[in-house]
This record gives C-alpha cells, sequence and structure tokens, in this order.
C-alpha cells in the first residue's frame, strides 16, 4: 500500500493520477472525464489494451495512479465482481469500491474484504458519489483535504457520503442556523439504511461563499460531531467558492458505520429464507413472508 506520502506525492505529479472504472453494464460509470480524473476499463487500467477514455489517447501509467474508483453493480455476479477487485489488488494505489443505496450488506461486506475503502453512494447514485468525493479531496482552500485524509478516513470501515446546503442571507438568524442545517440535510441524504451515529471517523467538506464568515466551517464541523461519535476522527477541509451566493454547503462521508438497507419484495426473508411478499393495506405497504408469517416489514423504495 502506497504511503501518505507517496500518495500525496503521485497525486500532485500528474492531473488524472485518479481512475474511475466498473464492473459491468449496470456500473453507470459515463464515458468521458469526471472532473480531476480519467474514466478506463479494469483492462485499460491494468494495461490489457486499450487508450483509457474516448476523448483521451495517452495510455494509462499504473506506476502514475494514485487511487482508482471502481463502482459496482449491484445485480452483478459476485464472482466476477470479485475477480475484478482481486485483479486491481495489483496496483500500488488506493482502491475504493463505490456502491449503490441497497446493496445487500453481505455483498458489500465481500467487496469491503478485496480494496482499500468501500463508498455507499446517497441520492445522486455512484457518479454523484465520485464527483462528490473528487471535489471533497481536489479543490483548493482555505484548509485542504487530500487522498491521504480520504483514506486516513475511509479505511476503518464502511463509508457512506451526503451532501447538504442551507441559505445566507446575512441576518445574524440565518448566519447562525445555516452551518448546522446544512449539516442536518447531509445527514439526510445519507444512504438508506445507514446509522452514522457511532461513526468513528468522517471526511468533512464546507464550501462557503464569499461574504460568508469562515467561522461558520467550524460551527458546521462542530454540527457533525454531535451526529456521530464523541471520540471519532473528524478530517475536515473548507473553501471559498466565488460561484456561489448567500449559501454554505457541506459535504460528508462517514466511515465504520451500522448498514441494514429496507427489505423489498422478492428478498429473503430474514427469518426462513423464502421471498418475501408485498401486501398493500390503503396508502400503506409492508412485507410479509407466507412460510413463517414475519410480517410488517417496512418496503425498500427505488
Amino acid at each position: 500500500m502506497l504511503s501518505g506520502e507517496d500518495l500525496r506525492r503521485r497525486a500532485a505529479a500528474l492531473d488524472g493520477s485518479v481512475v474511475v472504472c466498473g464492473i459491468g453494464g449496470d456500473a453507470g460509470v459515463p464515458p468521458g472525464r469526471f472532473p480531476g480524473a480519467r474514466t478506463a476499463t479494469i483492462g485499460e487500467l491494468l494495461g490489457e489494451g486499450g487508450s483509457g477514455d474516448a476523448d483521451d489517447h495517452d495510455a494509462i501509467e499504473p506506476d502514475a495512479v494514485a487511487a482508482v474508483l471502481v463502482v459496482v453493480g449491484s445485480s452483478l455476479e459476485a464472482d466476477r465482481v470479485h475477480d475484478a477487485l482481486d485483479e486491481l489488488g495489483a496496483l500500488d494505489a488506493f482502491i475504493v469500491a463505490v456502491a449503490p443505496a441497497g446493496v445487500a450488506p453481505e455483498s458489500l461486506a465481500a467487496v469491503r474484504r478485496r480494496v482499500d475503502a468501500t463508498l455507499l453512494a446517497g441520492e445522486g447514485g455512484p457518479v454523484e458519489a465520485i464527483r462528490t468525493f473528487l471535489e471533497a479531496v481536489q479543490r483548493p482552500g482555505f484548509v485542504n483535504l487530500d487522498l491521504a485524509d480520504a483514506r486516513t478516513a475511509l479505511s476503518i470501515g464502511i463509508a457512506a457520503v451526503g451532501i447538504g446546503t442551507a441559505g445566507t442571507d446575512g441576518s445574524p438568524t440565518a448566519d447562525r442556523d445555516a452551518p448546522a442545517l446544512a449539516v442536518d440535510e447531509a445527514f439526510d441524504r445519507l444512504p438508506e439504511g445507514v446509522d452514522p451515529a457511532d461513526a468513528s471517523a468522517a471526511l468533512v467538506d464546507v464550501v462557503v461563499d464569499p461574504e460568508t464568515s469562515i467561522a461558520a466551517a467550524t460551527d458546521a464541523i462542530a454540527a457533525v460531531r454531535e451526529r456521530i461519535d464523541a471520540d471519532a476522527n473528524v478530517i475536515w477541509g473548507g473553501a471559498v467558492d466565488e460561484s456561489v451566493e448567500d449559501e454554505i454547503g457541506v459535504r460528508v462521508v462517514v466511515a465504520d458505520v451500522e448498514y441494514a438497507p429496507p427489505l423489498a419484495g422478492g428478498d429473503p426473508c430474514p427469518r426462513c429464507g423464502n421471498p418475501l411478499s408485498t401486501y398493500a393495506f390503503g396508502a400503506r405497504e409492508t412485507l410479509s413472508c407466507d412460510g413463517c408469517g414475519y410480517s410488517g416489514v417496512a418496503v425498500r423504495r427505488g
């Protein structure tokens, strides 16, 4: 594994030292370049042919890759995913698996054993999670975050990402309340089934407009600390964005979280293993098992 200093050096030495790739057709990696990263297939990344991005004909040099964000689809055969992740393990890079919300905990745990970090995507899916991650670790600011910080936070356990914003209008009340409101929204937008209360680490990026006090960043960090374990390691960065007005934004990645996504129709019953059935009672839907009578389970949406 790269040392923290090697990771910083490699990331700083070459634009595109972060590579995004996907496993299979449902992994959802769009063609073209992510901001601050390149896209490639796993074969291209491992030097098995191809040239990476369709609009970038420079070959990817594995020794120059600092991090790989690999999108793991939710409906792929486990062996195929595991074999691909094992191949990526040959790279001397920080390997992060990015999974969609709703993936089975046991599947996520199997992925987690094969990579340096796992990141659960929120409402915007894996693509939005990657963009959020890249903006947090690559945007220069008055306090900078980098890939080494991300590895410190994310390597502890399963992580999840949430984004929140709140308006500031210059009034004392709005300016005072905005950091906590932005943090509340970020936590509300964590993937369904994630409980951040006992998270043992967090990566926090705060973005303010030119008129907002920098002290708002420290207020946001304090609000994050109130939502996770009291002894959690919180690593944070902050930046002023000239393009926004009357707003504070907070990007939160909480790590070592509990994850138990709600069930959906067809999922195995947690008691007997038979497929669960969906039943409607007016406007309310629940899940029940015809085999053992297990019932009253909330239905997963989406």
